[in-house]
């Protein structure tokens, strides 16, 4: 889950995991399923706070939930507080219920994505404290954004690269993923009205410019075009521009990226390249 204030001033990217493949229990044990959570806080493009780690998923103490509420809201918490060093990040999203559209599809396949409310409205709450101190107490309402990821294989068996990015425009959120160099190529982009209801464009192709190598090795694109026939059957140019690292890491970037519709500006949003 992820969510942007409007001013793009104050972001949150929260996971929570059944099975941490990025974890070394699940590299020593692909089958391990412990539950666990990452969370990062972001001011103006900089992380300001991280946490990464594992836990029971029978664990009623546990420091990450996600729990279903009343009137079909939601609302995910992490509680990331380390009293040996008096240091703690809390943030928690409460989503409103609107702007999702459940599938009840089985999932069948090896992997699967499912975009489980990619336009809800929210209300974010983030505080940090250092040293015993509050530092930070922040509470804003926004659009969040809200996928599944899962699968029967390990990621690394099947991509190579992987493009994904999501902007919320003022009626309409835009979604894309790219596994260009996988087993099985994988290229889409849709968008999400008001109501959750998912449209895919058509005719898509992804073209990727400005290569870059990271000071960690990473090569990558910094700019994701893609050319489509949007969902009134109109040809349309969307654009992702991965100006701002907010994570950098040996096989992964996240970006605080800013999106234009045939040379439109529509706003900041959250994309991602990972080399898996």
């Amino acid at each position: 889950m992820d969510a942007l204030s409007a001013d793009a001033e104050w972001g949150v990217v929260m996971i929570v995991f059944r099975g941490m493949p990025m974890s070394p229990n699940y590299l020593d044990d692909p089958n391990d399923l412990t539950g666990g959570y990452s969370l990062s806080v972001y001011h103006r493009g900089v992380r300001v706070a991280f946490a990464f780690a594992g836990e029971p998923l029978d664990d009623p103490s546990g420091k990450a939930e996600f729990t279903k509420l009343d009137e079909g809201r939601h609302v995910c918490r992490i509680d990331a507080t380390m009293p040996g060093i008096k240091r703690s990040a809390r943030v928690e999203v409460v989503l409103s219920g609107e702007g999702a559209a459940p599938s009840k599809e089985e999932f069948t396949a090896d992997h699967g994505w499912v975009l489980a409310a990619p336009r809800s409205p929210c209300t974010v709450h983030i505080e940090l404290a250092e040293g015993g101190r509050t530092t930070v107490d922040e509470t804003f309402e926004t659009l969040a954004y809200h996928d599944h990821n899962m699968g029967r294989r390990a990621m690394s068996d099947d991509f190579r690269e992987w493009f994904w990015g999501r902007v919320h425009a003022s009626d309409r959120t835009y979604v894309y993923l790219a596994t260009p160099n996988a087993t099985t190529p994988f290229s889409w982009v849709g968008e999400v009205d008001d109501r959750g209801l998912v449209t895919p464009w058509t005719d898509v192709d992804f073209t990727y410019e400005y290569p870059w190598l990271s000071f960690m090795g990473l090569s990558l694109h910094r700019r994701v075009m893609i050319h489509g026939l949007g969902a009134d059957g109109v040809r349309r140019l969307l654009i992702c521009d991965n100006v701002r690292a907010c994570e950098n890491g040996p096989f992964y970037q996240r970006y605080i990226s800013r999106w234009t519709l045939n040379g439109v500006d529509i706003g900041s949003g959250t994309s991602e390249f990972m080399h898996v």
